[in-house]
């Protein structure tokens, strides 16, 4: 099975917007519930939920999870709140996803921001044997007594979102689970469609019909969707930690080799360490290799597009791609716009050399 290099896992150290607990909130209230008992030892009270600009820590939200667990003692709780995940709820990153020109274009964004996204999985598009299009769903790394919960909840608000960017129902082709297929197997038609429940798989994952993400969206807008990955960049950085010394140390080794970039393996030579201390260094700050990669290639890209005169196969070989489509095809899915039309916005696009 081959995976696409367009993957996302939110770094463990890191904040989170209150958007989840305020959800489950709105859903006791609705259904008669206290709320106050769904925040204990959580560390928030109920003022807290007054205050949407709050950002907790991930084990205080998976903290409201086992409590809502616990207080609904329902089975089914995961995919109820998914499915109340709409996409106006993830703000800049909902509006990206909505003026996206095309579905497979709103699930590139969704994993071009995994900070944002606030997801306990490593999430992936990959290609399966048969040619079907999947997300994976991979990784856990929270709680192992909610980790139903978690896939359910995940699983749910993904087809949520989609739906609302398709402007219609989603049509799967299959959803995985790699547990055994739970009790309230019967109910998930309710919740993520109608397609088969294949249980005992490697990895969670939605399958997408054939052909479902070449769909063109109802409200695609390319200057909307442009400024809104551009802002949900600059806030996704702002989550991220300081570099420890030795990713600053690779970062400033690879930024002088982009037109030939090394592999880990040589980066690491390089260095005087192990690829699988690199490999640790870059985990705990929130990075795989090619993402530090594409990072530092997008800031180098942004820099020589400001020259005005150099054509756009030469900022290609500049980077290290050996075909100009390749690279216009990198920074479409770095910024959401092709390199010509991202120079073209820039203030000085019309002012003489």
């Amino acid at each position: 099975m081959s995976s696409s290099d367009l993957s996302c896992q939110a770094p463990d150290l890191r904040l989170i917007s209150l958007q989840s607990t305020c959800l489950i909130a709105c859903w006791l209230a609705e259904h008669g519930l206290p709320v106050a008992p769904v925040l204990q030892d959580s560390g928030l009270s109920l003022d807290d939920l007054q205050t949407p600009s709050l950002l907790i820590t991930p084990e205080q939200e998976q903290q409201v999870f086992a409590n809502t667990v616990r207080l609904t003692a329902d089975p089914l709780i995961g995919l109820k709140l998914g499915q109340r995940m709409r996409v106006s709820a993830y703000g800049q990153l909902g509006y990206a996803m909505l003026s996206a020109p095309t579905l497979f274009d709103a699930l590139q964004v969704m994993l071009a921001f995994p900070v944002l996204l606030g997801s306990y999985f490593r999430l992936q598009l990959e290609t399966l044997p048969d040619g079907q299009l999947a997300l994976r769903a991979d990784h856990y790394h929270a709680s192992p007594a909610l980790r139903l919960f978690n896939v359910e909840l995940c699983l749910s608000s993904i087809k949520a979102m989609l739906d609302d960017a398709l402007g219609a129902q989603l049509q799967l082709g299959a959803v995985h689970l790699s547990t055994s297929t739970p009790a309230h197997g019967d109910q998930y038609p309710h919740y993520v469609g109608a397609c088969p429940l294949l249980a005992g798989q490697d990895a969670e994952r939605l399958v997408f019909a054939p052909g479902t993400l070449d769909a063109i969206l109802p409200l695609a807008e390319p200057v909307t969707h442009f400024e809104a990955r551009r802002h949900c960049q600059t806030v996704q950085d702002s989550f991220r930690p300081e570099p420890s010394a030795l990713v600053s140390q690779l970062s400033a080794q690879l930024e002088q080799q982009l037109e030939a970039p090394p592999s880990l393996e040589q980066l690491a030579t390089q260095l005087h360490c192990t690829s699988r201390t690199l490999r640790r260094h870059l985990q705990r700050d929130g990075y795989g290799y090619q993402q530090l990669l594409d990072q530092l290639r997008f800031r180098r890209a942004k820099q020589l597009l400001d020259h005005q005169q150099l054509p756009i196969y030469a900022i290609a070989e500049q980077l290290g791609f050996s075909e100009t489509a390749s690279f216009r095809h990198a920074f479409q899915r770095w910024s959401g716009t092709t390199p010509r039309a991202w120079r073209q916005s820039q203030p000085h696009a019309h002012n003489p050399l």
